[in-house]
């Protein structure tokens, strides 16, 4: 009774009597079957859909936020605005020490020593040359009222002879006509008056000859006047270029020792990159200054080139922040305001921190395009919560919609394409 072989029987045999269930009815698998198709037929031949692709972006103001950077190896040496400071254009924010020191001391210092006793010493000898074409001009200008002074007392001597010469030849003519006519004079009597007459006449024309020496002298003068105040004035302009060239190095020396940051445009200081006594490269990040007045906010966008041809101004797209999960706060919706139609350059890419990176050596061209969100302030628990310049977000763009069967049917389409021979252009 207790053998093996009867335990083993005990444990197979059926304790129950078996039932078969009965099978589905055919007729119900075929019209379940039809329905199932028919429906997958219409959703594929009536149902459509778009194309999406998503792409990141940073959003950012107008004006934008302004990032000064150190264009100089130095130290900074002192700071003059404070975190949260409104500034001016123009205003001081650093000062960055960029000299050079030797055992004899700063550089720059004893150059500026040199330079401004070689200043000093061509101050004075523009006071020099000033002063020594103040006293030959005078002394020039001396002698030529001299010469007008001789001038006209020659003129009124030489009317005087002119006179007593005109007199004495009336005299001559007289002896002349009394020898002549009446015979009241001898021959040596009309001679000698004769001689007499034009001795004057000798002597009239020496006095005219000095009247004419002295207008000469006066007009010589006046050229040689004109002459040193030209001369003079040229030794002072040399000086004076001189001058100016050590003020060039004098300045030049000033920025080889101390350089000034100052800001270029008005706003609010929102961060300090550096403290004093800091050690800074050119290329440093030293401070970020937000625009005073915003006008509006929009969003930056890198979109690749496939998507280019299937989004235009006006488009509605999601938008999702970094800053708010979508899990959340859900999505937003902005328009497409701008389009651009040459591919960024990187140097503009680099501006953007949030703009893609090329790896791997590949170069994919991308376009900026502009986004303008609906929405500028998100309300949470009561708060208002504003958009900050630089927060990351990622744009959902709605590109070319399609029937759900041309979906299906792609790869049939890429291997007709690259099946087919050369295009007649014709």
């Amino acid at each position: 009774m207790f053998r093996r072989e009867a335990i083993e029987r005990r444990n197979i045999k059926w304790r129950g009597s078996a039932i078969l269930l009965r099978g589905t009815p055919p007729w119900l698998i075929a019209i379940a079957s039809t329905f199932f198709l028919l429906v997958f037929l219409t959703f594929v031949t009536v149902g459509t859909y778009t194309r999406r692709v998503n792409v990141s972006g940073e959003i950012t103001t107008w004006p934008r936020a302004v990032n000064i950077y150190s264009g100089v190896q130095g130290f900074v040496v002192e700071r003059f605005v404070t975190e949260g400071q409104m500034i001016k254009k123009g205003a001081p924010i650093y000062q960055i020490d960029v000299s050079k020191n030797t055992h004899t001391g700063v550089v720059d210092d004893n150059q500026r020593k040199e330079i401004k006793n070689q200043l000093i010493r061509v101050s004075n000898i523009i006071a020099n040359l000033e002063e020594n074409k103040k006293t030959t001009l005078q002394t020039l200008e001396k002698q030529q009222e001299q010469y007008r002074h001789a001038l006209n007392r020659s003129a009124e001597i030489l009317r005087r002879a002119e006179e007593g010469l005109h007199i004495m030849k009336k005299n001559m003519d007289n002896y002349r006509h009394y020898y002549q006519s009446k015979g009241l004079i001898n021959k040596d009597q009309l001679i000698s008056q004769v001689a007499l007459y034009y001795q004057h006449q000798n002597s009239l024309l020496g006095l005219s000859a000095q009247h004419e020496q002295n207008r000469l002298q006066i007009i010589s003068l006046e050229s040689q006047i004109q002459t040193q105040a030209a001369e003079f004035d040229n030794r002072i302009h040399e000086m004076a270029l001189k001058g100016h060239e050590l003020q060039k190095e004098l300045i030049n020396t000033d920025v080889s020792d101390e350089i000034i940051v100052r800001a270029l445009s008005e706003g609010k200081i929102d961060s300090l990159s550096v403290t004093e006594g800091q050690m800074v490269n050119p290329g440093d990040s030293l401070l970020q200054i937000m625009p005073g007045k915003v006008n509006y906010y929009y969003l930056v966008t890198w979109v690749p080139n496939d998507a280019m041809p299937y989004i235009a101004v006006g488009d509605k797209v999601n938008v999702r922040y970094d800053a708010f999960p979508a899990e959340k706060f859900g999505q937003f919706s902005a328009n497409v305001i701008l389009i651009s139609k040459t591919p960024a350059s990187s140097q503009e890419m680099l501006t953007y921190p949030g703009a893609p990176k090329n790896t791997q050596g590949t170069s994919i061209p991308y376009y900026k395009v502009i986004v303008k969100p609906e929405k500028t302030i998100i309300t949470y628990d009561g708060k208002k919560l504003p958009l900050e310049n630089g927060m990351k977000a990622e744009v959902t763009l709605f590109l070319e919609n399609r029937k759900i069967y041309q979906w299906m049917f792609s790869p049939f389409y890429d291997m007709k394409h690259s099946a087919t021979g050369a295009v007649n252009a014709d």
